[in-house]
């Protein structure tokens, strides 16, 4: 049965019979086959060029199609068609640009993703060479092992090469590394593959080169940490600064409306302006900032994907409990656009009830995925050391485990107790070691163990090869305890900027306002402090996932910060209206 061709094959004999020509002279311009190789993107770069030109051409149709329909067929002001034309004029390039940089961005992230593995996988090569695996046996286990996703991916293309193309696997691996993006990835795979032609030591090699990359991650985490600082004082100084001018500006054009009678009724403000700033600014500017966060940091950790499961569970609870709130304080008119000062607390506290109930849940989940973890890799490597000891003896791995399991090691005591148990019945390393460390949400004891399953079942677990990989595990440890005591130095930067952020809007406004000869009604400013009061709560909702996210490498970690963050900010500006006799 011959297999239909996938959408994929009609869209690119579409656009090279369009632009066959205009994409040869586009793929040449851009360096397109340089890119795309160091990608590792599996497409001819003409063919790539022409689906390029033809995506900008199908969104230049739609984008001035669209602008037609919207020019006459609605009676807009001048101002908003030229808004219009702007905007839509830049969709079909920012589809070109996006395009056209897409193996550039691709080429980043492999080399970003590949380094941040780079020093445990020199580990277990170093630990496998040591128990006397060959390199293809090495690389082949490495396309296996899940714990890798990037370097696995690598392992990949190498085995691609043996087995589709024929070649042998030093000549594959040295293809594969020198179209990589990455100087170390580069350097450590093609003296590997000259050592092994010459003759040389392997195991002093890779020793050495480890010894080497351990020696240099201090410092390349110290310079890791300095750009997350950078990022995250850039949102504070963004989020905080720029809000505090923006809300300022915003209370103060308010304030004069109001306090000046018919004739200042025209200078007023839109609240459309601030809230547009609120509602998709700020959360814009968080996630931007995320984002970069998350490039920044290496890929050492396991997903966590239930807080977020737990946070999509709860939205609608969220929402009803917003919606019961206002009911309950009998402020529901808010919802038909009526609003009066009594009605400004029922709001900010509804909001700020279906934040909390939205975080809550993924906050529990993840304190229960990381109960237990505290401490891992500080002890791991005392435990890996002493089973170096104890297999000296002459024991069997699966013996050392369970006499080990009768020592103490901190949090590990209870993992290594399970695991042992379930050696006594019967079971093989590799079983008993997955079905314990499976329940951990711990990235890097998931990988040394499996290290040491491998350095058992292909290398024989001999006390050198556990010895040497005790060592490589006590240089990790010491990298990633330093990592985090340094990104644990920050966490009081978002505290600082929501404290900041959380009454002063609400003050200036009053002071102007009570400055005024004429001092006006108090609910003639509830609009604008409602405004600048939910402008504040997001504001700390998003430093909140982002003090998170520095701290322990993951938004799960954020909804804790996110809602004592919510509950200080509106705790603060509900004092603040109430000291200054606003409700």
């Amino acid at each position: 049965m011959v297999e239909k061709p996938s959408l994929t094959v009609y869209i690119d004999a579409i656009a090279l019979t369009l632009f066959e020509r205009l994409g040869r002279s586009l793929a040449k311009v851009f360096e397109l086959d340089k890119h795309i190789r160091s990608a590792g993107m599996y497409i001819h770069p003409i063919t790539y060029a022409c689906r390029v030109l033809l995506y900008t051409l199908i969104s230049s149709i739609a984008s001035i199609s669209t602008l037609i329909l919207i020019i006459t067929m609605t009676n807009q002001p001048l101002t908003n068609k030229i808004v219009c034309i702007v905007g839509f004029t830049l969709i079909p390039i920012t589809v070109f640009s996006l395009g056209i940089t897409y193996p550039s961005i691709t080429t980043s992230l492999r080399k970003l993703f590949v380094d941040s593995e780079l020093p445990f996988l020199m580990v277990y090569l170093a630990t496998m060479a040591k128990g006397g695996v060959s390199v293809d046996i090495a690389i082949t286990r490495v396309s296996e092992l899940r714990v890798f996703k990037y370097v696995r991916a690598e392992a990949s293309r190498i085995i691609r090469q043996i087995k589709i193309f024929g070649d042998d696997p030093l000549t594959a691996i040295e293809k594969v590394a020198h179209e990589h993006p990455s100087n170390k990835f580069r350097d450590v795979m093609l003296g590997y593959v000259a050592t092994l032609r010459a003759g040389g030591d392997v195991i002093h090699y890779l020793e050495t080169r480890v010894r080497e990359v351990l020696s240099s991650r201090i410092a390349e985490v110290k310079a890791m940490v300095d750009r997350l600082a950078i990022f995250l004082e850039l949102y504070i100084m963004l989020g905080v600064i720029v809000s505090l001018t923006i809300f300022t500006f915003f209370a103060v054009s308010g304030a004069l409306t109001v306090v000046g009678g018919p004739r200042l009724r025209g200078v007023g403000i839109d609240p459309t302006i601030p809230m547009i700033y609120n509602l998709v600014v700020l959360p814009v500017l968080g996630i931007v900032t995320l984002l970069l966060i998350h490039l920044s940091h290496p890929r050492t950790s396991l997903p966590h994907r239930m807080p977020y499961i737990m946070m999509l569970l709860t939205l609608p609870i969220a929402v009803l409990s917003s919606l019961a709130t206002l009911i309950l304080t009998d402020s529901w008119r808010v919802i038909e656009g009526i609003l009066t000062l009594n009605d400004v607390k029922s709001v900010l506290i509804s909001v700020t009830i279906g934040l909390v109930v939205l975080s809550l849940p993924p906050w529990i989940t993840y304190s229960m995925e990381r109960r237990g973890t505290k401490g891992l890799t500080r002890y791991l490597a005392d435990f890996l050391r002493d089973l170096s000891e104890v297999r000296k003896s002459g024991l069997s791995p699966e013996k050392c485990f369970i006499v080990l399991s009768e020592r103490s090691y901190g949090n590990l005591t209870v993992i290594v107790r399970k695991a042992a148990s379930a050696l006594a019945i019967g079971l093989s390393l590799d079983k008993a070691l997955a079905r314990t460390v499976g329940r951990v949400k711990d990235w890097f004891l998931t990988v040394i163990f499996r290290f040491l399953v491998d350095s058992v079942l292909v290398g024989g677990g001999s006390p050198e090869v556990i010895d040497s990989l005790a060592n490589f595990t006590q240089g990790l440890a010491e990298s990633e305890e330093e990592l985090r005591r340094r990104l644990r130095a920050y966490i009081i930067l978002p505290y600082f900027g929501a404290c900041m952020i959380a009454a002063s809007p609400v003050i200036i406004v009053w002071q102007l306002i009570s400055s005024s000869p004429t001092p006006p009604k108090p609910e003639a400013v509830a609009s604008l402090i409602l405004t600048l009061s939910l402008g504040a709560i997001i504001n700390s909702y998003m430093m909140g996932l982002i003090a998170g996210k520095v701290s322990s490498l993951t938004v799960a970690a954020g909804f804790k910060h996110a809602v004592i963050m919510t509950l200080i900010t509106t705790l603060t500006i509900i004092t603040t209206l109430t000291i200054l006799k606003i409700l």
